[in-house]
């Protein structure tokens, strides 16, 4: 079984965001909003991270290192990475399918 990767959830929401091939959106800067997803979880989900406090995420991951939540959040944060994209993303903005990515996101989140 493959380990997963913040590479993983980057991957993953390339596929709503019909970017398979990198020309919209370059890795680093959907890694940048894994990044920003995983401190939202922290902070809405401390629980998720016991065990781990003296290493708490720092919002510095690369796309290499291991998913460090349950697998099952891998989708979480993919639909938080698509709502950040089609947020900033001007040229084909859709609030509507953002809106969409984000309640997704807060309501994996949810306790």
């Amino acid at each position: 079984m493959m380990a997963f990767t913040y590479q993983s959830a980057v991957d993953l929401a390339r596929v709503p965001l019909n970017d398979a091939g990198k020309d919209r959106y370059p890795d680093l800067i959907l890694l940048s909003f894994a990044n920003q997803g995983i401190l939202q979880i922290f902070m809405r989900r401390p629980d998720l991270f016991a065990g781990r406090f003296d290493n708490p995420p720092d919002g510095g991951n690369l796309l290499a290192d291991a998913f460090p939540l349950p697998a099952e959040y891998l989708q979480i944060l993919a639909d938080y990475i698509t709502a950040r994209a089609e947020m900033t993303d001007d040229e084909y903005v859709n609030a509507g399918r953002a809106a969409m990515f984000m309640q997704l996101f807060m309501s994996g989140v949810a306790t």
